[in-house]
């Protein structure tokens, strides 16, 4: 999701920074649990599954905020373009990725999105073109890219290629949720969100139902504690979390989460899974954080949409 500026927000403390980590930790853990999920549970099933657990509680959330909706025909189109580019298709795209590559590669594909942003964005928008900066920040971007695939690219194989585009296409996906919420942000965000939810669990239902076979035994227990646990902390508690650190900080603090979920999740993936990525895929983490540090050199001070990550 995105929102503006905070206009009163005082200088970041430990705080504020801690819970910046917490949700940086909780989306990066997003790849790790996934991984999980798909071993035995088909992807667009786990994605439903997970989005139905954070219905309920986004739900509770939106009751308990008092707040109504209030949104328009065209808003409520919006949202529902919404739940598609910015939860359904990409959550998908990203569970059937991580079936096979890994779950820190998959966190570094995702490391891309606000990248690709600023470029969507200079074509779509008037107010966000490109500067020296951002375009500074998209070469590294593509720099990285090189890094990462040159293995493949040496070989002549297509490996996992794939699975890898899958994700850097949620990457896309994300960035063009990041240019639909911007008008969104006069809607209340805890109703807004809990219905932009609803909606991705009623195309992901419709679409697992169509196109996957129900599983014939029940998953293990690492399976379906993952997928409550995306349900529950990525899908959820971490778009609570989300507007919690915004309404403190505002937008161009929250943004720095972008430096953080990549190196989240490959810690997660060598922590959890023990995973070892190879030495090229350290370098091109390395490269693409720090094209998102450049690109964002110039718009700290600007009260521009947050991209949500992933996952």
């Amino acid at each position: 999701m995105a929102t503006m500026e905070h206009p009163s927000a005082g200088r970041p403390g430990s705080v504020d920074y801690g819970l910046l980590c917490v949700l940086a930790a909780i989306w990066g853990g997003a790849f790790m649990l996934s991984k999980v999920a798909v071993s035995e549970v088909p992807p667009v099933t786990v994605t439903a599954a997970r989005q139905a657990i954070a219905v309920v509680i986004l739900l509770v959330a939106a009751l308990h905020s008092g707040q109504r909706l209030g949104a328009s025909r065209t808003d409520h189109g919006i949202i529902i373009l919404s739940a598609f580019f910015g939860l359904a298709l990409p959550f998908t795209l990203i569970t059937w990725g991580v079936q096979e590559i890994s779950a820190g590669l998959a966190a570094i594909l995702m490391g891309l999105m606000p990248l690709m942003t600023i470029v969507l964005a200079h074509f779509a928008t008037h107010d966000e073109k490109m500067s020296v900066q951002k375009l500074a920040g998209v070469g590294f971007g593509i720099a990285g890219l090189v890094v990462l695939f040159w293995p493949d690219i040496v070989s002549r194989t297509d490996g996992q290629f794939w699975r890898q585009v899958a994700v850097m296409a949620a990457g896309i996906s994300y960035a063009v949720n990041a240019l639909l919420t911007k008008r969104l942000l006069h809607l209340p965000p805890r109703p807004m969100f809990a219905v932009n939810i609803a909606w991705s669990f009623a195309m992901l239902a419709v679409a697992a139902l169509l196109i996957e076979p129900l599983p014939r035994t029940l998953p293990s227990t690492p399976v379906w504690v993952s997928i409550v646990l995306l349900g529950v902390f990525p899908s959820a508690i971490a778009s609570l979390l989300m507007f919690r650190i915004i309404a403190r900080q505002g937008a161009s603090f929250f943004g720095q989460i972008n430096l953080l979920v990549p190196m989240a999740g490959v810690l997660w993936g060598a922590v959890i899974l023990g995973e070892r990525l190879s030495a090229n895929a350290f370098i091109a983490l390395a490269i693409i954080i720090a094209g998102v540090a450049v690109a964002r050199m110039r718009t700290r001070s600007r009260s521009l949409p947050v991209e949500e990550n992933p996952s």
